[in-house]
């Protein structure tokens, strides 16, 4: 034994015993605030603000020792928690404020919210462990590119939006940032503190329940509004949890394409009547649209291993919807709103007043953008800029940044960063799909071929949706979404280790292989993947 081996053992004692005392120091240093703040709350008969520190305090301790936890403590919280209130519902996990700036709930001045501080802990703790060389050198995968450029047409729609003076609002502007600035982040993250297959396969288990949760919550909302109302609210849930409700469907439906067996799979599939339920009672048609879109990914995706059977389960599937839409066509209600998408299109009569107000009021805005993007086709108007009006539609009292973000967030981009902004966009979009279709196609796992699906799944949904909503501004959805490119990286990581190098594959198998007269292994691979013929030249 060498004499670093000899100290090894040692070094490994004392670390050990150092590691020991430190633990006791915060251990006591915990029961000590514990103590302190069990004192206060009895003297101040539970003021509830008091605990508003402690728990920070924990979170922050607990993301400091393990960054893991902040990604996973924002990828629960942007599944779990609204961002904005229910119309005529207050669950309780719409009272949290976790995504609102503190100046917004409270008398401190200050713009930035919790969920703000969890992500900048999280990044902070990965950064100082990089620069003690605790953690693997930082990576991005294959969507580097497309990240960066996303982010770069952030960064030139403030430029502009400042250079264009006027009413440049920068507290709009970071409104209008935070969202794309999450999702670049977030991917970030991922890609960098998800080092192995159990950390991948918590996140999933992590979306399978908490959106059979909010699933649950919806249902229970419906039943709410029916016993007690009122019952003139437009949805149970938040607009943007559809896209969860979408994802899990169709990663379903992925797993039993695959034939994955296992707990996630049987309680995703335990989980579909409820998610289903959810899905109808929210009486969002976006979320319909994107269910289609998604879906049309899965069949693509299944089509990959076993094309026969997927053209069957195609054609026996648009039988029943045929069937379905024929027996409801007349008919109104939640259970009929899949059809009552395609009798708008037919007959744009057939809709209610409520959706015809929406489809008018959308008309409006999208000729505004049409008006604004020929008045400055180049650059937009920037971020924290308001975009140009041709024709004034009723104002929306309920959402302060109107004037400044569109429906269609998909042209939002354009708006914002010209058509710089729209190019950044799509490439990321095709990034994505292309880099998750080729590891689905690589990878032999059929669970983590599944969750190659989910990027790909995540980002078809969203951009349908936001098609028609405010998606890639929600804080919520940008979380959902840079997570779930994040997957992009360890997978595509995976897949090159699991392939030996060409030089050793190459010395393995000439050892191994019978040679031929011209002294090349016979069977040996060709360039096209086919097989040389034994003594054929």
């Amino acid at each position: 034994m060498t004499n670093l081996d000899t100290r090894g053992p040692l070094a490994s004692g004392h670390d050990a015993r150092r590691m020991r005392r430190v633990w006791v120091l915060i251990g006591g240093l915990a029961i000590a605030v514990a103590g302190s703040y069990a004192a206060t709350l009895v003297a101040t008969e539970g003021e509830p603000l008091l605990v508003v520190p402690l728990v920070g305090a924990l979170v922050g301790l607990a993301i400091f020792t393990r960054p893991e936890l902040g990604l996973y403590f924002l990828f629960a919280a942007a599944i779990l928690l609204e961002q904005f209130e229910i119309s005529g519902l207050s669950p309780l996990t719409a009272r949290t404020n976790f995504f609102q700036n503190i100046s917004g709930f409270s008398n401190v001045p200050l713009r930035f919210s919790a969920c703000d501080v969890v992500a900048v802990m999280t990044l902070a703790s990965w950064l100082m462990r990089r620069v003690v060389g605790a953690n693997a050198p930082a990576r991005v995968g294959p969507l580097r590119w497309g990240i960066a450029a996303y982010l770069l047409a952030f960064a030139f729609g403030t430029v502009i939006g400042a250079a264009r003076g006027g009413s440049w609002d920068s507290i709009a502007a970071l409104a209008e940032a935070r969202g794309p600035i999450y999702a670049c982040l977030l991917c970030f993250l991922t890609a960098n503190l998800v080092r192995e297959r159990s950390q991948l396969v918590a996140l999933l288990w992590m979306f399978v329940l908490l959106v059979g949760v909010k699933a649950f919550q919806a249902i229970g909302n419906y039943v709410e509004v029916q016993t007690r109302g009122p019952y003139w609210i437009e949805a149970v849930t938040a607009h943007e949890d559809v896209i969860f409700f979408d994802v899990a469907v169709a990663v379903a439906l992925v797993m039993v394409a695959l034939g994955l067996r296992g707990r996630l799979m049987y309680v995703l599939l335990a989980l579909q009547p409820v998610i289903l339920a959810a899905e109808v009672l929210t009486t969002r048609r976006v979320a319909f649209v994107a269910l289609a879109a998604a879906l049309l990914v899965v069949a693509l995706m299944s089509a990959i291993d076993r094309p026969r059977m997927t053209l069957v389960v195609v054609a026996g599937a648009t039988l029943v919807f045929a069937l379905y839409a024929g027996a409801l066509w007349d008919h109104h209600g939640p259970a009929a709103l899949p059809v009552s998408i395609v009798r708008g299109v037919v007959d744009p009569n057939s809709l209610s007043w409520r959706d015809r107000g929406s489809n008018d009021w959308r008309e409006i805005e999208n000729s505004n953008i049409g008006y604004t993007v020929r008045q400055l086709p180049l650059t937009g108007v920037g971020l924290g800029q308001e975009y140009l009006f041709q024709r004034e539609p009723p104002a929306l009292t309920n959402f302060v940044y109107w004037r400044m973000m569109t429906h269609n967030a998909v042209l939002w981009l354009w708006l914002k960063a010209g058509p710089y902004g729209a190019f950044a966009l799509w490439f990321l979009v095709a990034k994505v799909v292309l880099s998750g279709l080729s590891l689905y196609r690589r990878l032999d796992d059929p669970l983590l071929r599944a969750a190659a699906s989910f990027p790909v799944l995540v980002t078809v949904a969203q951009i349908v949706f936001s098609s028609v909503d405010l998606g890639l501004t929600y804080n919520r959805t940008m979380i959902v979404f840079g997570v779930a490119l994040g997957f992009v990286a360890p997978l595509a990581a995976w897949v090159r280790s699991a392939q030996p190098e060409p030089s050793r594959l190459s010395s393995k198998m000439a050892a191994s292989e019978p040679q031929r007269g011209d002294g090349s292994p016979r069977g040996f691979p060709t360039p096209l993947g086919g097989q040389v013929p034994s003594g054929s030249t």
